[in-house]
């Protein structure tokens, strides 16, 4: 047995005459936290769908554990994977603890311990019906049902949608618990802050292609620091600077730019600034990096 929990290779899906997914491969190893990230129809939901037998790929292959995984025996590979989706359908003439039970009886787990944990993690209404709980509440229960058997895979697309910031919180705690657990994890998210926090590593789609994978802090790092100075005198140029925009005012010469350089040396080239007058540093955010991204590999 191999180090490699998931293999895909070469997926790829048409629905029609519309290819949504075309030869996507990566493989995840033991103990890894993925990110998937991509724009609203970029193929992440149908490559995660394919990859637990929801739908059938056009084509391609994809290995679970060692195993081939199909329609017909995903059955196998579900029994040490747990999987949450943002709009996952569950029993709504069920309460949250008939649910709970019933998915416990599924895994034929007795032990309620690890149920209990969770429970207390994110304090969901369970003697309501799920059908007539909120969005958030019916999210606290399908994240509950696919950590409470301690799989070995936890696949999650779009995990946290619907959770108020406190549970947002607790989940990325969980995910953070479950990693040094050595749980695999790969999961979508349109919170890209979250996936820098606890993933290890970043799979990026665009237009049903992967188009870039690398580890995960290189996002934050690549986003760079929006830099702005207002000067009474010429400033010296800064290695690293990107984007300079340059604004005559009435307080002196106004400076934006993108800075992607070392602290150290911008720290040094902002105390030797002769008649500063005001100056700024602020991160670049996720988002802004991830555009970035996309445009360096549309170039």
């Amino acid at each position: 047995m191999t180090n490699i929990v998931l293999r895909v290779e070469n997926l790829t899906k048409r629905f029609g005459k519309t290819t949504a997914i075309r030869d996507v491969s990566f493989k995840i190893k033991t103990g890894e936290v993925v990110g998937f990230v991509g724009l609203n129809g970029a193929g992440k939901s149908t490559t995660i769908n394919s990859i637990l037998g929801f739908i059938c790929p056009s084509d391609g292959e994809i290995e679970i554990f060692d195993q081939l995984s199909t329609p017909t025996n995903a059955f196998k590979s579900h029994q040490q994977l747990g999987f949450a989706s943002g709009d996952m359908a569950l029993f709504e003439s069920l309460t949250g603890e008939q649910y709970l039970s019933f998915a416990l009886h599924q895994y034929k787990i007795r032990d309620r311990s690890r149920l209990d944990e969770l429970i207390d993690i994110f304090k969901p209404e369970l003697a309501k019906k799920i059908g007539d709980l909120s969005r958030g509440n019916r999210q606290k229960v399908a994240l509950i049902a696919a950590f409470m058997a301690s799989p070995k895979l936890v696949v999650l697309d779009e995990p946290s949608s619907g959770l108020d910031p406190l549970m947002q919180q607790r989940f990325l705690e969980l995910v953070r618990a479950e990693q040094e657990r050595g749980t695999t994890i790969f999961m979508s998210s349109h919170y890209l802050n979250e996936v820098v926090d606890v993933c290890t590593r970043i799979i990026l789609i665009r237009s049903g292609q992967i188009v870039r994978d690398f580890p995960a802090k290189e996002l934050s790092i690549e986003g760079g620091k929006t830099v702005r100075v207002v000067s009474r005198h010429k400033l010296p140029g800064l290695k690293g600077a990107e984007d300079v925009k340059i604004e005559k005012t009435a307080r002196g010469t106004d400076i934006s730019f993108i800075y992607k350089g070392s602290t150290a040396s911008l720290q040094a080239w902002l105390g030797g600034l002769p008649q500063l007058v005001d100056f700024s540093v602020s991160d670049n955010t996720v988002e802004m990096a991830l555009e970035d991204l996309y445009e360096k590999e549309s170039s």
